[in-house]
C-alpha cells in the first residue's frame, strides 16, 4: 500500500512538473509574439526609416516583427487579454478592395477609429502597406497626392526601382501618415486609396499571376516635431497584419505571358526584326539612288 501510494505521489509530481514546464514554454513564446507589442518609441520621421537604417536591406516579415519588438517603449508591460485598451484587429479594418483596370489599380481601405483611442491624444494614423512581390507604388505619384493634402506624409521604402520585372525585384513598403481629429472619431471611418502598378510578371500557363495583399499594420502616433532629432514619439500599436481576421484576403490577377506561346512570339519577333532591317536597307539604297539622280540632272 505504501509503495503504491509512493508511486502515485511521484506520478503526480511528474505531471505537475510537466505542466509547469509546458506553461513556461508557452509564456516565453507568447512574449516573443508581435501581438504582445503595445506601443513603440520611434525617433525617426518614419517607422520604416528606422527599420532600413539598421542592418536591414530588404523587407522580411519575421525580421520586421523582431524589429518592432526591439522598438517597444521601455515603460511598457505585457498587456493582458482583458486590457480594455487592446482592441482586436477585426474591429479596425472594415473594407479592403482592389479597383481599376489593367496594370494600374487602386487599393481601397476603410479603417474604423474607435472612440477609446481619443483619450490617448495621438494625432496621426500611420498605415504600413507591405506590398507583395509583383506590385509597386510610384513615389513621384504619391508625392503629388501628398501635395494635394490627401496624406499628411507618405514614403516608399525597399525596392523602389520601377523598371525591374517581378522575378528580379524585392518587396517594398508604403508608409502613409494621416492626421486625425475628434471629427474623424465622430465619423467613425477613414478611407484611403493607394494607387498601385503591376510589374512584368513571370511566364505562367494560366496567363495570369495572382498576388495577395495581407492586412496593413496600423499605428496611432504623436505628431513628428521638426528639428527635434533626439525626441522620440510614441506610437500605439492598433494592428500588426494579423492573418486570422473577419476581412477576406484581397487578390489581384495580373496578366502574364503564357509559356506555351513563347515559340510563336520569338518567331514573330525575329521575322519582324528581319523585315525591319530589310526595309531600312532598301530605303537607304533608294535614297542614295535618288540623290545620285538629282546630282546628275543638276550637272
Amino acid at each position: 500500500m505504501a509503495t503504491q501510494l509512493r508511486r502515485s505521489l511521484l506520478t503526480l509530481i511528474f505531471i505537475c512538473w510537466a505542466i509547469s514546464s509546458t506553461s513556461s514554454d508557452q509564456v516565453g513564446t507568447s512574449y516573443g509574439d508581435s501581438d504582445q507589442i503595445r506601443s513603440l518609441c520611434i525617433s525617426d520621421r518614419f517607422i520604416m526609416e528606422s527599420y532600413f537604417t539598421t542592418t536591414h536591406t530588404s523587407l522580411d516579415d519575421s525580421e520586421f516583427r523582431n524589429f518592432l519588438l526591439h522598438q517597444q517603449c521601455s515603460s511598457d508591460k505585457i498587456p493582458s487579454e482583458h486590457d480594455p485598451n487592446i482592441v482586436p484587429a477585426t474591429s479596425l479594418i472594415q473594407h479592403r478592395n482592389v479597383t481599376g483596370e489593367g496594370s494600374h489599380r487602386n487599393l481601397l481601405t476603410s479603417i474604423k477609429l474607435l472612440p477609446l483611442y481619443l483619450e490617448f491624444q495621438l494625432q496621426e494614423l500611420v498605415i504600413l502597406e507591405r506590398l507583395p512581390l509583383g506590385v509597386f507604388a510610384d513615389p513621384f505619384e504619391l508625392q503629388s497626392i501628398q501635395q494635394r493634402r490627401v496624406f499628411s506624409d507618405v514614403s516608399v521604402f525597399g525596392d523602389t526601382n520601377l523598371e525591374l520585372p517581378s522575378f528580379r525585384s524585392n518587396r517594398s513598403v508604403v508608409e502613409i501618415h494621416v492626421e486625425v481629429s475628434p471629427r474623424d472619431y465622430e465619423n467613425g471611418e477613414i478611407s484611403l486609396k493607394l494607387p498601385l502598378h503591376a510589374r512584368y510578371q513571370p511566364l505562367d500557363d494560366s496567363g495570369y499571376s495572382r498576388v495577395e495583399f495581407g492586412e496593413p499594420d496600423l499605428f496611432l502616433c504623436s505628431s513628428h516635431v521638426q528639428n527635434h532629432q533626439h525626441e522620440q514619439r510614441r506610437c500605439l500599436v492598433l494592428s500588426i497584419g494579423r492573418s486570422k481576421t473577419e476581412t477576406r484576403s484581397v487578390f489581384w490577377d495580373i496578366p502574364a505571358g503564357i509559356r506555351g506561346h513563347t515559340e510563336y512570339v520569338s518567331a514573330l519577333t525575329f521575322a519582324a526584326a528581319v523585315l525591319s532591317a530589310i526595309s531600312i536597307l532598301v530605303a537607304s539604297v533608294l535614297s542614295s539612288k535618288v540623290e545620285s539622280c538629282k546630282n546628275s540632272k543638276q550637272s
